[in-house]
């Protein structure tokens, strides 16, 4: 690490900051932390296209799949600037429950350095690459050159096994091969410049793998071929897998997160067999969890929102959506013929204090807490945003008159 390149800490809980230090908001642009606490969310700080990745990561991290690491990220300032940052991640604790921790050191200067001399070793680069990646030369997909680690790869005993083949179009999966062959034209045609793509490729046993390729142009025995680079990346594919499902879950109750039910329920308005009139938003606050958080510390706070969460599971049908939506607020889109059906659906979730499964360590008598909740109707003009917005000012109304309370809107 340059000791001279800017560093800054924040420290966040689904991104949403709860500490930040002068240095970090000025690496992005901002003159003081206050303006970073003020963002609803730090991911808006990083580059759109790298905005799913930091998500993948965050929810990696907090679920054990992943330990903290340093990682590379392009990141954009205030003025809508690109910035090279390294990230350095820390699980903390944060008033008595996980966050994460990163110490941004600002790479910008000391990348634009570096680019030049990337520049004057790229040949070499691609030599030293083709040792421990798979390194394939072809012209028209007829084998010129392999290297063993290629036929490892791809589960052949040699490299005079590819060399064989009268194509190594046969490698690649077949929904992919008209891909590569537009590509591969283009390649030589200098139309485009060279880029990673991942595409499968059949193993020898048979099964299909997850390759990283990147094509070059090179001069083979004086005539054009095509260089191919190929690295396999099937087990980061099959975590990518895992962690597509962990983005749309809350880490702590195991239902959806805010990102789940804004992604499924949007799906839900656009099917055309659902009749949105029987749509109904739920939102629910969880009565006296401060207070819980107070007497009994936050594990038990943590162990009443599980609970809760299951309450609300039990009481839905298998067509509905529930995700905790804040810190002690959780939100259901229900499908129901009736009015009478999503009220009485509403007051069972409501008596939740009848739930005896929270026990006071000293005294070992059940911990009673309640349910505010608001109901909102699907309308004619709705969009999901003024849907649920009816139900939070329902939930807002509840609350500002006395616990337990539902108000229908």
């Amino acid at each position: 690490m340059n000791s001279d390149a800017p560093f800054g800490v924040v420290i966040h809980q689904d991104f949403i900051p709860l500490y930040a230090d002068d240095s970090y908001a000025k690496i992005f642009g901002y003159q003081t932390a206050k303006e970073i606490l003020a963002l609803k969310s730090i991911l808006e700080l990083i580059d759109p296209e790298l905005q799913d990745l930091a998500a993948h990561t965050y929810y990696a991290l907090m679920s054990g799949i992943e330990k903290p690491q340093v990682r590379n990220y392009i990141n954009r300032n205030r003025l809508g600037m690109t910035i090279n940052v390294l990230a350095i991640e820390h699980l903390v604790e944060w008033q008595g429950r996980t966050a994460l921790q990163i110490t941004i050191v600002d790479l910008t200067e000391v990348t634009a350095l570096k680019q030049a001399v990337v520049q004057s070793e790229h040949r070499y680069q691609q030599l030293a690459n083709g040792s421990v990646q798979g390194v394939l030369v072809h012209r028209n997909f007829s084998p010129l050159y392999c290297n063993e680690t290629l036929a490892t790869l791809l589960g052949y005993p040699n490299r005079q096994s590819i060399m064989s083949l009268k194509s190594i179009m046969g490698i690649i999966e077949p929904s992919y091969q008209a891909q590569r062959i537009e590509a591969n034209n283009a390649l030589l045609a200098n139309t485009i410049t060279p880029q990673t793509v991942d595409i499968q490729c059949l193993h020898s046993s048979g099964r299909l793998i997850w390759v990283k390729i990147l094509e070059t142009v090179i001069s083979w025995e004086g005539q054009p071929a095509t260089q191919m680079t190929m690295i396999d990346i099937t087990e980061s594919y099959l975590l990518k897998g895992l962690l597509n499902k962990e983005i749309y879950i809350d880490y702590l109750t195991k239902v959806l997160n805010r990102r789940g039910l804004l992604h499924f329920s949007q799906r839900l308005i656009t099917d055309t067999n659902l009749k949105r009139e029987h749509l109904y938003c739920l939102l629910i606050g969880v009565d006296d969890l401060k207070q819980i958080n107070h007497l009994f510390g936050h594990k038990m706070g943590d162990k009443a929102l599980v609970n809760f969460a299951q309450h609300c599971q039990n009481n839905l049908g298998e067509v509905d959506l529930i995700a905790r939506w804040s810190g002690d607020e959780f939100i259901a889109i229900i499908q129901a013929n009736s009015k009478k059906i999503v009220l009485n659906i509403a007051e069972n979730i409501r008596h939740s204090n009848d739930d005896t499964s929270l026990i006071e360590p000293e005294t070992n008598k059940p911990i009673r807490f309640s349910a505010s909740v608001g109901v909102s109707n699907w309308q004619a003009d709705d969009t999901i945003d003024s849907f649920i917005l009816r139900a939070d000012l329902a939930l807002e109304q509840a609350r500002s008159q006395i616990t337990n309370q539902l108000v229908f809107t």
